[in-house]
C-alpha cells in the first residue's frame, strides 16, 4: 500500500477510536462542540480524496467514516458507539482489500496512451520525414493498452509503450520505467536461456555465441562459431519474422538487421530443438532446456559485441606506438561544464595530451564512440575544434518556434521547417591533418551521432564498426507519467536547407555510412568470444 493511504487509515482509526471512548461523556454534555467531532473523519476523507483521488478499493473507508457522522445527528451513546465500532472494522477491512485487489491505486493506462499519443502527434517533429502512420499505431496500439488496462498489469503495460516507441524507429522516442519493472519486461519480452546466444554473420549463416561451457548445447557440440540451422523447428530467417519485440527503436535499419538474431535464441518453451552443423559439417539436432531468463545471456552478449564495458569516460589508451586512442562514453566532462555550457577546462586538458602524444610521434587518433550515450553539444563543439581542419565550420541550424501555432514553423514553399541560429565552430588542426579513426556501433547516439556527423566531414577521418552509428539526433521532451517516462523528439536540429540533420526518414538507410565497415565473420566470433578480445580496436589499430 502507499504511504498516505497507511497514514489516513491509521489517522482515521485513531479518530474513530477517541469518538468510542468520547460516545458517553459527549452524550451527557449535550455541548454542540462534540456534536462536530463526528464530522471529522468525513472531513479527513474529503480533504484525502480531493489531493490523492478516490481509490476504490477504500470504499469501505470512505463508508466507515461516513457513518460516524450520524453521531452529528443524533446524541445516543449506543448509536455513536456502535457506528464507530462499525467504522474501525470498515477501515481494518480495506487494508487486506487494497493489498491483494490488483486495481489498487492503478494507473489509467488507456487514458495515459490517449493522451500521450494526442501530445506526440502534436509535437513529434519528424512525423512527415518518417511518414509516422498515426492512424494505424492508434488503432493497432490502443487496443493493447487496453487489454492491460483490464488485468491491471503494470509489466504489460510498460511492454505495449515499448513496443509502441519501437515502432517509430527513432532512437530518441523510448519508455523507461523503474528497475524493477524493467527487469520484469526483460525477463518475459526476451524470452527463456538455452544456455547461448545467435549471432548472423556477414555471410548470413547464423551461428552460436556465448555458449555456456556447463550447458546442454556445449556437451551437445555446440561452440561459439557453429552454425545454427534451425531453432524451435523453423528456420532462423522464420524465426526472426516471428519476433513480436524489438531489442531497441533502431532508426537504421542495418543496426535492426545486425541485432535482431539475438532476440530468436529466447523464443521457446521449456525445451526446444536446435538443428546445427557438427565440425564435420553434418547436420544434427538436440533439444535443449530451459535454464532460466534469457536476460542476463542478452545483456551479456551485447556487451561482448560492444564492447561497452571497460574504460571511463575521457580514458587514455595507446593500442600501439604509433596510435592513441580516446574512449568518449558520453558527451560530459563534468555536471558543472555540463550545466553552464564551459567546457575551456577539458578542451585544454585535452589540448595538453595531444600536444603531448604528437611530440611523442603519436599522431594516429582512435575515438572510440561506441556506446556513446550522449550529452553536451558544447562537449562537441570543444573536441571538434581541436581536430577540425583550420578555419569556421558549421555545425547545425536551431529551428525557429511559432508561439501562435504553438509548435516549429514550417516553410510553405518547401516543406522544410525554417532555420534560426546557426552554430559554428572554428578548427585548430590540433594532429596536423593527423590520421583519425572513429569507432562506433548501434548504441551510439544523439550527440554521439552529431559527433560523427562533424567528424566524418573531415579528410583525414574514417569512422568504422560492425555498423553505423544509432543516427538519432534531434532535441528530446518527456513525458512522466506514474510509472515510467517517455522521450520523443520534439527540438529539431537542422540543415542549413532546413532539412533534417542526421536522422534517416522513412527509408531508414543511414545517411552516415562506414567509411570502414569491419566483418562480422568467423575471426570476429573467436576473437570476441573465445579470446577474450577487443575484436574492432585491434582491427583498426
Amino acid at each position: 500500500m502507499q504511504y498516505s493511504d497507511v497514514i489516513y487509515i491509521i489517522l482515521e482509526l485513531i479518530s474513530v477510536l477517541l469518538l468510542f471512548l468520547l460516545a458517553g461523556y459527549a452524550s451527557k454534555a449535550l455541548n454542540s462542540k462534540w456534536r462536530l467531532c463526528y464530522l471529522l473523519p468525513a472531513i479527513v476523507t474529503m480533504f484525502v480524496t480531493a489531493f490523492m483521488g478516490v481509490e476504490q478499493s477504500l470504499f469501505l473507508a470512505y463508508l466507515g467514516t461516513v457513518l460516524v457522522m450520524a453521531g452529528f445527528f443524533k446524541e445516543k451513546e449506543q448509536l455513536r458507539k456502535g457506528t464507530a465500532l462499525l467504522a474501525g472494522v470498515l477501515l481494518l477491512v480495506s487494508i487486506p482489500i487494497c493489498l491483494f485487489n490488483p486495481a489498487y491505486r492503478a494507473a489509467d493506462y488507456t487514458k495515459d496512451f490517449k493522451e500521450s499519443f494526442a501530445t506526440l502527434k502534436e509535437h513529434y517533429i519528424l512525423s512527415e520525414h518518417k511518414e509516422i502512420d498515426w492512424d494505424g499505431l492508434y488503432q493497432k496500439y490502443l487496443p493493447m493498452m487496453e487489454e492491460a488496462d483490464r488485468s491491471h498489469d503494470e509489466v504489460e503495460a510498460v511492454i505495449v509503450w515499448k513496443k509502441f516507441s519501437h515502432a517509430f524507429h527513432d532512437g530518441h522516442v523510448s519508455f523507461s520505467a523503474n528497475e524493477e519493472v524493467e527487469e520484469k519486461v526483460s525477463d518475459r519480452v526476451f524470452g527463456n536461456d538455452y544456455g547461448l546466444s545467435l549471432m548472423t554473420l556477414d555471410n548470413q549463416k547464423t551461428v552460436a555465441v556465448n555458449v555456456d561451457k556447463d550447458s546442454e548445447a556445449y556437451r551437445a557440440g555446440i561452440r561459439n562459431g557453429t552454425e545454427v540451422t534451425a531453432w524451435d523447428g523453423r528456420t532462423i530467417e522464420e524465426g526472426k519474422q516471428g519476433l513480436t519485440y524489438e531489442l531497441t527503436g533502431f532508426a537504421n535499419a542495418e543496426n535492426e538487421a545486425f541485432y535482431d538474431t539475438l532476440l530468436v535464441a529466447g523464443v521457446g518453451r521449456e525445451q526446444v530443438e536446435v538443428s546445427f552443423l557438427d565440425e564435420r559439417g553434418t547436420k544434427q539436432t538436440v533439444t535443449l532446456s530451459r535454464r532460466g531468463a534469457y536476460t542476463d545471456r542478452l545483456k551479456q552478449t551485447l556487451s561482448i559485441i560492444n564492447q561497452s564495458v571497460e574504460g571511463d569516460n575521457l580514458s587514455w589508451s595507446e593500442p600501439d606506438n604509433n596510435t592513441v586512442c580516446l574512449k568518449l562514453r558520453e558527451m560530459m566532462y563534468d555536471s558543472s561544464s555540463y550545466q553552464n555550457g564551459d567546457h575551456s577546462k577539458m578542451k585544454e586538458e585535452l589540448r595538453k595530451k595531444l600536444e603531448e602524444y604528437k611530440a611523442a610521434g603519436k599522431n594516429k587518433l582512435i575515438l572510440d564512440l561506441r556506446s556513446n550515450g550522449g550529452g553536451s553539444p558544447q562537449f562537441i563543439l570543444a573536441l571538434a575544434e581541436l581536430l577540425a581542419p583550420k578555419g569556421e565550420h558549421t555545425f547545425i541550424y536551431d529551428g525557429v518556434w511559432d508561439e501562435k501555432a504553438g509548435n516549429y514553423a514550417i516553410d510553405k514553399a518547401s516543406g522544410r521547417y525554417k532555420t534560426g541560429k546557426c552554430f559554428t565552430y572554428t578548427g585548430e588542426d590540433l594532429l596536423e591533418g593527423g590520421r583519425i579513426i572513429v569507432l562506433v556501433n548501434g548504441e551510439t547516439i544523439s550527440a554521439g551521432d552529431h559527433l560523427v556527423k562533424l567528424l566524418s566531414e573531415y579528410d583525414n577521418v574514417k569512422i568504422a564498426g560492425f555498423t553505423p552509428s544509432n543516427g538519432s539526433a534531434q532535441g528530446v521532451r518527456g513525458i512522466s507519467l506514474g510509472y515510467g517516462q517517455l522521450t520523443f523528439s520534439a527540438v529539431p536540429c537542422l540543415n542549413e536547407d532546413g532539412s533534417i540533420f542526421i536522422d534517416s526518414d522513412a527509408s531508414r538507410v543511414s545517411d552516415m555510412p562506414l567509411d570502414l565497415k569491419i566483418p562480422f565473420d568467423e575471426n570476429a566470433v573467436k576473437a570476441l568470444f573465445d579470446e577474450g578480445k577487443d575484436y574492432i580496436m585491434e582491427y583498426v589499430a
